[in-house]
């Protein structure tokens, strides 16, 4: 059994929001598309980019805490 590590569930939580942010923002566009609202589809582009990024970055953050875990 592993033990618990404050920073690997911080980092889950960190991950887990961006991801649930970005999937709300993907289903806005999707939906914006779909009603042929172009205004509502720019307003959200950047948005929709900006959480991909975050979620990206948390990610990897994951990945760089867990390689450290294994050093050890």
């Amino acid at each position: 059994m592993q033990n618990s590590c404050a920073e690997c569930d911080r980092l889950w939580d960190e991950y887990t929001q961006a991801t649930t942010a970005h999937l709300t923002v993907v289903v806005q566009h999707h939906k914006a598309v779909i009603q042929k609202d172009s205004a509502v589809v720019d307003e959200i582009a950047t948005l929709k980019y900006d959480l991909a990024q975050r979620e990206l970055k948390a990610r990897r953050a994951i990945s760089d805490h867990e390689a450290a875990h294994e050093l050890l």
